[in-house]
């Protein structure tokens, strides 16, 4: 009797030390992961991830097998994590390494009853918060499948090149994600899948992500960033301009106040400028009104294929300054760029930093001063690639960023694929820095 007993207690006691479940996570965006926790109470740890094998599954056995071997990537799940538990009463804590992808992060989080609460911190120290609940079972969070049909039909629709629809790499990319949109079992899955087949697309951005209630609030207060790098020359970030005409006027007050002779526009890289910032800064650097050029949409173009003239453009386009509050942007024809003039005047120099990345709207920003003969370019070949983005509504808790709008200048000519070509060629050195010796 007692060896049964003890043999009872042995296989009790292997249960409960390989304990597994499934928990429902949400992070500060309100994308949700399905993370399943098993817990081994003998030896202390804990091990979770997301969907087995998600991520071989999309890069494929070989490539995973040499990034693998490379070290890039770790494990076969979009999310690993691992690490030791402690317990108190009901509540089990956790300290370990939280992987997404390539990159790694700290975690800390207690789960109690069926409540988890918990932070990742990045390699900046950034805290990231967790928190959930306990799920019965690890089935999708929802249904992925219709979301992404959705998000073909929109792309098909609204993106500015019509030839999209019938290219080989955009059917390769349908194909590919419909062989695994059935097998997508949380947000941040869906977002791997649309970023690893989405790299050979020309569309970027291409993203599906959770709708922030944060983006999109009208006049949103925004700072600024100037920098003096130099006696009467200031830096200015273009990812930190205001988006409200109070917040503008006072930063080109503060560089006035302050002497400013010189004025350097930092548009390198990937920069975050909305055309709304772009117009009120340009407004404070031109002496009269004046024609910046267009943004056609796809509806624009599928008109008649041509390209509206200067003598078109309040006909068939839109004012961008009415529009620009606009949530339905995409289905308009396009916008005419048209800057006035709002004191106070900046009338010192201007240059802009561009490189390979510049792109977007500061692109189309660098290229309208370097036409108009306001402003001296440094650096490097700009992208190629000035067009407009908008996130558009999935349904009430998604959508998806594609661009929307090609830019023309106001003589019609396309920079796409083409970039412009910097006034001054740095290579080999810092842009700004080569700027700053130039200037006297």
């Amino acid at each position: 009797m007692r060896r049964i007993c003890w043999s009872l207690f042995c296989i009790l006691l292997s249960f409960n030390c390989l304990s597994q479940t499934y928990w429902r996570l949400e992070n500060e965006n309100k994308e949700e992961i399905l993370l399943t926790i098993k817990v081994n109470v003998k030896n202390m740890t804990f091990e979770a991830h997301t969907r087995n094998d998600a991520l071989k599954e999309l890069a494929g056995t070989f490539t995973y097998m040499l990034a693998k071997t490379a070290g890039k990537l770790k494990y076969p799940e979009i999310i690993h994590s691992e690490g030791k538990i402690t317990s108190r009463l009901d509540t089990t804590f956790y300290k370990g390494t939280f992987i997404y992808l390539d990159k790694t992060y700290s975690l800390t989080a207690k789960t109690w009853q069926n409540r988890f609460l918990g932070y990742i911190v990045d390699n900046k120290e950034r805290i990231h918060p967790l928190q959930g609940e306990k799920i019965i079972s690890n089935k999708p969070l929802r249904d992925y499948s219709s979301l992404i049909e959705s998000a073909f039909v929109f792309t098909e629709k609204y993106f500015y090149e019509r030839n999209l629809v019938s290219s080989s790499e955009w059917q390769n990319f349908k194909n590919d994600v419909n062989k695994v949109k059935s097998n997508i079992s949380d947000d941040y899955e869906l977002t791997a899948t649309f970023y690893w087949y989405g790299k050979k697309l020309t569309i970027e951005p291409y993203e599906i992500k959770k709708s922030n209630i944060r983006e999109g609030s009208p006049d949103q207060k925004k700072g600024y960033t100037l920098h003096e790098v130099k006696p009467k020359t200031a830096l200015l970030e273009l990812s930190n301009l205001p988006e409200d005409a109070l917040g503008m006027e006072q930063l080109f007050n503060d560089i006035l106040k302050s002497g400013f002779t010189g004025l350097i526009l930092d548009a390198r890289g990937r920069k975050n400028l909305s055309l709304k910032s772009a117009l009120l800064l340009a407004d404070h650097l031109v002496n009269r009104s004046t024609y910046w050029g267009s943004y056609v949409t796809r509806s624009g173009l599928d008109a008649d294929g041509k390209i509206p003239t200067l003598a078109e453009y309040g006909k068939l386009l839109k004012n961008s300054r009415i529009i620009l509050n606009n949530s339905l942007m995409y289905k308009e024809s396009g916008y005419y760029l048209k800057p006035e003039p709002i004191s106070p005047l900046y009338s010192g120099k201007v240059f802009v930093l561009i490189d390979q990345r510049t792109s977007k709207v500061a692109e189309a920003l660098a290229i309208w001063l370097k036409n108009e003969n306001m402003a001296t370019l440094a650096g490097q070949k700009s992208a190629g690639s000035p067009m407009l983005t908008q996130a558009i509504d999935l349904d009430n808790q998604y959508h998806i960023t594609i661009p929307i709008a090609q830019f023309f200048d106001n003589h019609g000519k396309s920079y796409l694929n083409i970039g412009t070509e910097p006034d001054l060629i740095v290579t080999g050195e810092d842009a700004l820095s080569f700027v700053l010796r130039k200037i006297n």
